[in-house]
């Protein structure tokens, strides 16, 4: 689906009812709004619960092993520089 629209004075775009409709926009949808090369723009809805599944998803499939080592590894050494008496004994 594709419409021409026209900006008016206070910068404000009206999206066509018709599209509207059909993406199930309503007022108070918010939108991530990127400026590309050349002049193009992206308008993409912001879904919350949405972004929250897809993060969800990638999480599910990620080795954090690692990343959670390394933080403990950084967290012990902090904790040691800073409270020498409570570094662990070895």
């Amino acid at each position: 689906m594709a419409a021409v629209v026209a900006m008016d004075r206070a910068g404000r775009i009206v999206i066509p009812k018709d599209v509207r409709e059909a993406q199930g926009i309503i007022p108070g949808t918010k939108f991530l709004l990127v400026e590309g090369k050349d002049g193009i723009l992206w308008l993409q809805r912001l879904d919350p619960e949405e972004l929250a599944r897809r993060i969800h998803d990638e999480l599910r499939r990620a080795n954090l092993a690692p990343l959670f080592a390394k933080i403990e590894t950084e967290m012990e050494a902090l904790a040691s520089s800073k409270y020498p008496a409570a570094a662990p004994r070895k």
